[in-house]
């Protein structure tokens, strides 16, 4: 692609290619020969710190932070100059924890000066392992595509294939995640089956009142604690497979009876741990904007949380309230435990991350990074807070009355 013909469509396949790959998670830009921007998506803007409406038309050095620039600037001459680049990038998200993007930057046609388009390539790779295979699937497909982009710009006929192709790529990612959620049914309703039977044993033999029924009572509530650890860690993993498959997008949040969810949390407990939980309503119960069976598992993994690691003597509070300036939903877990390491709250939501007293208890370290997904798909927030004079407060923020 030369800069003539740059000059004569600037408007309409620019634009559609930025249609097209908005869709995607990862990030795009494109400029021409000369270094002006001609095209970039949301998510490569927010990486750069970029303002979207005004980036097309800028000279790219103007558009990037002096320190990036003059990192690497050797980097985007040898692009320039046709030599495909790759290298990494890594900043630091709102939370503090690390964020790596490989950059590729991929030579495209070079004008009558031997100055090539660019083409820049934001990938997760923090998600490599996860989602290793859809990725590289992904990828492959868009090279294919930028090649048929560039050789035939002008055929109509090209981009409906393009659409083809993406639309196809999306209905794999959505049989993954129905996969996904049919794994999910078929494995946890029969736990669930098991974890109910075995209550209503423990409430049978409290009936009856025998003398020696201590020894039953304490294996069958040994085998409930395993039984919902178990119902935990398979919840967590298929959630985080299930979010990852979907790059981090959901469907709409729809009404939802708050106390009926906070009594399906509840159930979620050990039947001997649940006395611990008091629930305090700071605001008349109503219904509320989520995804219920999402903030189903955050809260619980909040409360299995405080739970285990506050002495077994004590308490913990759910508290329920709104705010008015912004309209949201407020709920907060306090515990009266040991306090969270100022070492670990940098990557506290990490997955994988762990505490320093959790060698001895089971989990894989996916509760908290559930909790924050959870909360960036319902574009809202969770923060840890001291609670004095020891413990802490998980404080979920969800916003309510979002457009959809």
């Amino acid at each position: 692609m030369n800069s003539a013909s740059l000059a004569v469509t600037p408007c309409t396949q620019p634009a559609q290619l930025l249609d097209l790959l908005s869709q995607s998670a990862q990030g795009y830009a494109l400029w021409n020969a000369q270094g002006q921007l001609l095209m970039a998506t949301p998510a490569w803007c927010h990486w750069f710190d970029v303002p979207q409406e005004s980036a097309v038309g800028q000279a790219l050095q103007q558009l990037l932070h002096t320190e990036f620039w003059q990192t690497h600037n050797l980097r985007f001459t040898a692009a320039g100059q046709g030599q495909r680049q790759e290298y990494d990038d890594t900043r630091q998200d709102d939370f503090g924890a690390q964020r790596h993007r490989r950059i590729q930057l991929t030579p495209g046609a070079a004008d009558e000066l031997g100055r090539h388009e660019v083409l820049m390539t934001l990938t997760d790779v923090g998600r490599e392992y996860a989602r290793g295979a859809v990725i590289t699937r992904q990828h492959e497909q868009l090279q294919a595509l930028q090649e048929q982009l560039r050789s035939r710009r002008d055929d109509a006929g090209e981009l409906d294939k393009l659409r083809t192709l993406l639309n196809w790529r999306t209905a794999m990612l959505t049989e993954h995640n129905e996969m996904l959620q049919l794994l999910s049914h078929e494995i946890r309703q029969p736990l669930n089956n098991a974890s109910a039977a075995m209550q209503a044993t423990l409430k049978a033999i409290d009936d009856l009142h025998l003398p020696d029924a201590t020894p039953a009572t304490k294996a069958l509530l040994r085998a409930e604690h395993v039984m919902q650890q178990v119902i935990g860690t398979l919840d967590n993993t298929l959630t985080a497979g299930t979010i990852l498959a979907v790059g981090g997008k959901a469907g709409a949040a729809s009404e939802t009876d708050l106390p009926t969810l906070i009594k399906l949390v509840l159930h979620d407990i050990a039947a001997d741990l649940r006395p611990r939980i008091d629930v305090h309503w700071q605001n008349a119960p109503r219904t509320v904007q989520l995804h219920p069976a999402l903030m189903r598992l955050t809260i619980r993994n909040l409360l299995h949380n405080a739970l285990a690691y506050a002495p077994a003597d004590t308490q913990v509070v759910l508290r329920i309230s709104e705010s008015d300036e912004p309209l949201a939903l407020m709920l907060e877990v306090i515990d009266q435990g040991p306090g969270i390491p100022p070492e670990l709250l940098p990557r506290l939501f990490d997955k994988g991350s762990r505490g320093n007293h959790s060698h001895n208890r089971p989990g894989a370290g996916l509760g908290l990074f559930i909790v924050r997904s959870v909360l960036q798909l319902h574009q809202g927030t969770v923060e840890a807070l001291p609670n004095q004079p020891h413990g802490t407060v998980m404080r979920l923020v969800i916003p309510q009355g979002l457009a959809e």
